[in-house]
């Protein structure tokens, strides 16, 4: 289990028992509860992210003493500590397959939503494009994913399965959509509005106050009366992240084909061949106040 997943976890523990402190607290004879935000880390039982080989390294052991968190701290059976340590040891047998390493990475690539021209956006931008030309037989020439749907970086060295799963946990499908230049401009005028702009490739962007100040796809102008073949996502089609790119498309071709699909057949590819995975900025989208 990922650092991501931990905190999840740690934080969806405090809402619960806000939920039914705050229900206690509303009964006449309840008792009066005042409520302080604690930021949640393993820093008190000392657990740390788990693959396939360190599990009590990571999450403690059980002994006729109780319960030894990693941090050498001793907890009763049944406290919640122990209660919530014992859950999750049960069901590392059943995710000991996404412990698998099936690539390696050059480095740690991290999402910074607020900011374009990010080596992991690029680099999803980038696959997503290829994939999209080999998948649909036509070459693409501009790819579009959101920032959002990339919920963790990517780690450096050893690249799990989990890390891959956890990279991309939603049911975004891979789509083709065929849009005019005039419409293809409209779109990046719409991203020129935003902090993030999205994770794109096959262009160069450069915008200022909000405005698109100039646009190439493949090197060249934006022809308005030419028809683009572009890779992206369903989410994206009618509304995800306020983008509506299936109004703008002459065509747009759906498949079953998830964006963590993609990726997985990317770092398995990489690995086949001997190489690490490697991103980098490349100044694709300059934006300026």
């Amino acid at each position: 289990m990922n650092n991501t997943k931990i905190w999840y976890i740690g934080w969806a523990l405090i809402i619960v028992g806000a939920v039914f402190a705050g229900a206690q607290a509303m009964k006449d004879d309840g008792p009066a509860i005042a409520w302080r935000r604690v930021a949640m880390d393993g820093h008190r039982t000392g657990a740390q992210p788990v693959t396939a080989a360190n599990v009590p390294e990571a999450l403690g052991t059980f002994s006729d003493e109780g319960y030894m968190s990693p941090s050498g701290v001793c907890y009763t059976d049944d406290s919640p500590v122990a209660l919530e340590a014992a859950a999750l040891m049960d069901v590392q047998p059943q995710l000991a397959h996404l412990k698998t390493v099936i690539g390696h990475s050059a480095g740690m690539y991290m999402n910074l939503r607020n900011q374009p021209d990010l080596p992991l956006g690029n680099l999803v931008a980038d696959v997503f494009r290829d994939y999209g030309s080999r998948y649909f037989k036509v070459p693409m020439d501009f790819a579009i994913t959101n920032y959002g749907g990339i919920r963790t970086p990517m780690p450096a060295g050893a690249v799990t399965l989990e890390d891959i799963s956890s990279m991309f946990p939603f049911k975004n499908y891979l789509c083709y959509a065929q849009l005019k230049g005039e419409n293809l401009t409209k779109l990046l005028e719409q991203l020129a509005g935003t902090k993030a702009f999205q994770a794109v490739s096959g262009c160069e962007v450069r915008t200022k106050g909000g405005k698109l100040v100039s646009a190439t796809v493949g090197g060249a102008p934006i022809d308005p009366a030419r028809l683009y073949n572009v890779t992206t996502i369903d989410f994206l089609l009618d509304g995800g992240d306020k983008l509506n790119i299936g109004a703008l498309a002459e065509k747009v071709v759906l498949t079953k084909v998830l964006l963590k699909d993609v990726m997985l057949d990317y770092v398995r590819s990489c690995e086949a061949a001997g190489k690490e995975i490697a991103a980098a900025s490349d100044g694709r989208v300059i934006m300026e106040e």
